[in-house]
């Protein structure tokens, strides 16, 4: 692309400029987020809160065409696609992405965000798999599976896992959004508590002596159905020389579930108030993350990256001892 090539609207190469764009529009949403109520407040123009609301009316829209794209991007061609052609090749693995997804909210209960959700990951992960089925299929018949894989580029395979990660990723916000339960209660020790079925009973409260600090360490037993799973210990800290409170949550972390419990504030009538979570897949969005960072570093491993870049070096240093002539 940045030889001055010509290309047309449909082709991979839009395809990339398009995802780049929208990748870039959307940081910026962010960083405008993240830094506008610091400008406001540096300037001494009032103290504002930019919150999920905005993310979610600004940066959700402008995600939703990448994560098409994300898909699409691998099925076409350089410089020129049929988009007939294109449409042929993506409307079952599309079918089949909408069919699982409706399969799931059914199963789950969701509502049509989640669904919508979920079909955007089933379709970034169907599509990976399909690209590498339609690869190898391509291959020579009489080529082994295994040299049919390995024949393919590094930075081909990082590019399928980097996409993996966002289906990943994806699966994760999604569930978080959706099914995310917390319950605030008071509760004394002997009290119980349920959330999306998972019982939380207080059973015991220590003082507790820290290197720098004093707190209130309570015992809480996890069951679900009837059987044990956990035992989580929150904390209520209290750093002895800034005199700052600190909460220790107490975490327990699953393939698809984390559960957790937060100490707040003791009553006057010895309770305390006590913060309960499920978390169903929050564990998928760091693992999404650590996926796609690793396709990054596959990229970047790839020796013809390596080389083109050696030769550039080696044009520039050649142009630059060429003398001009009469010198």
């Amino acid at each position: 692309m940045g030889l001055g090539g010509r290309f047309a609207l449909v082709s991979r190469e839009s395809m990339l400029l398009i995802n780049n764009v929208l990748l870039l529009v959307a940081s910026g949403t962010v960083l405008l987020g993240t830094l506008y109520p610091l400008f406001l407040d540096a300037l001494g123009l009032g103290k504002i809160s930019v919150g999920p609301p905005y993310f979610e009316a600004v940066f959700v829209p402008l995600m939703i065409p990448v994560l098409v794209l994300m898909a699409v991007g691998p099925f076409v061609r350089w410089k020129e696609a049929s988009l007939p052609e294109l449409l042929r090749r993506l409307r079952w693995l599309a079918l089949a992405s909408v069919g699982v997804a409706l399969a799931l909210a059914l199963v789950l209960a969701a509502s049509p965000m989640i669904t919508a959700g979920l079909a955007f990951a089933v379709w970034i992960l169907f599509a990976s798999v399909a690209h590498v089925v339609e690869r190898v299929r391509h291959a020579p018949a009489a080529m082994p599976l295994w040299k049919r894989l390995s024949r393919e580029p590094r930075s081909y395979w990082a590019m399928l896992v980097a996409h993996i990660g966002i289906g990943v990723f994806v699966v994760g916000v999604t569930m978080v959004k959706g099914f995310d339960d917390a319950k605030d209660v008071h509760m004394r020790t002997g009290d119980t508590t349920t959330v999306n079925g998972y019982t939380f009973t207080f059973t015991d409260l220590q003082e507790l002596q820290g290197p720098n600090y004093i707190a209130a360490r309570a015992t809480f037993d996890v069951t679900y159905g009837g059987s044990k799973l956990t035992t989580l210990h929150p904390e209520k800290r209290l750093y002895t020389v800034q005199k700052m409170p600190m909460t220790e949550a107490g975490i327990d972390r699953g393939f698809t579930r984390d559960l957790y419990v937060s100490l707040g504030e003791s009553t006057n009538d010895g309770a305390w108030v006590v913060r309960v979570q499920h978390k169903p897949f929050v564990g998928w969005i760091w693992g999404g993350c650590l996926i796609m960072a690793f396709g990054g570093l596959l990229a970047a491993s790839d020796k013809r990256y390596r080389v083109a870049s050696r030769a550039r070096k080696e044009a520039a240093l050649s142009a630059a001892n060429v003398k001009p002539l009469g010198a």
